[in-house]
């Protein structure tokens, strides 16, 4: 049975009580339609890879640069799920209504997704990929210069080191290819952290702006307040003033209670 299928076949063990509010089955549905993408993209990988010499077939690159992104998408969608499944642990009594056989269908559905991510993850570079691009290498650059002149057993065997090497060589550099563009990856997404981060700031630098002219609006209509209050009872006393405010609102406040009790 194919692995989209498995997902179907568990998350349909899970208890039927779906709610469209409940968080957990917006990322379950969204995660299992993500699994039945990386099905077929892991198949079309494969059947490049397999199919295909690699040294010379950039299609390969493309399909796997395709795949990385779809499962940097469902790890994403996979930690939203977690959560959901981490919050009810945390909290039980808040989720009652979710029983614990449910609950434990969640876990259970939960892990199940993390083992297969990690097995599709594992099988775009397993030794099996790797042996066929080395080897596509290695008879592109055995196309390219042929036996390199060589005649007896000894100089033949040169050739053939020399052959590996270079197609050892050409495989670290694809690999650090890779690398950079992951890296590369990281730092958009990291400058599109920071571009938000940013309009953040500004949003948050305006509302302190505003609370503090607000404050500052508040306090001169208080210095006026207790301005004419000095005037109406011959005091200046700040002391005096402000016993006689917080005692009118004391007052006002039994009154509220008195009134509504």
């Amino acid at each position: 049975m194919s692995e989209t299928g498995n997902l179907l076949e568990l998350s349909e063990g899970i208890t039927m009580m779906n709610n469209s509010q409940d968080p957990f089955y917006l990322f379950k549905d969204e995660l299992v339609s993500k699994f039945a993408t990386i099905e077929s993209s892991i198949t079309a990988y494969h059947s490049i890879v397999n199919n295909t010499n690699t040294a010379t077939n950039n299609d390969w690159k493309a399909s796997k640069k395709q795949l990385k992104k779809i499962l940097k998408s469902a790890e994403d969608t996979l930690k939203d799920l977690q959560t959901t499944v981490r919050l009810v642990e945390n909290d039980r009594a808040q989720f009652q209504h979710i029983d614990d056989a449910e609950f434990e269908s969640r876990k259970n559905f939960v892990g199940e997704l993390s083992n297969k991510l990690l097995e599709v993850k594992s099988s775009t570079n397993n030794s099996n990929i790797k042996n066929k691009l080395i080897e596509d290498e290695k008879k592109h650059t055995a196309s390219q210069y042929g036996n390199m002149g060589a005649s007896t057993a000894y100089e033949k065997e040169n050739t053939d080191f020399v052959v590996d090497n270079h197609a050892n060589a050409q495989m670290m550099m694809r690999q650090q290819d890779e690398t950079l563009e992951d890296l590369d990856s990281a730092v958009d997404r990291v400058g599109m952290m920071a571009e938000n981060i940013n309009v953040e700031l500004g949003v948050q630098n305006k509302m302190l702006d505003e609370l503090e002219t607000d404050l500052d609006e508040a306090e001169e209509k208080m210095g006026l307040v207790m301005g004419k209050l000095g005037k109406l009872l011959k005091t200046k006393n700040g002391c005096q003033l402000w016993t006689i405010v917080s005692l009118c609102l004391v007052l006002v406040f039994l009154f509220a209670l008195v009134l509504y009790t």
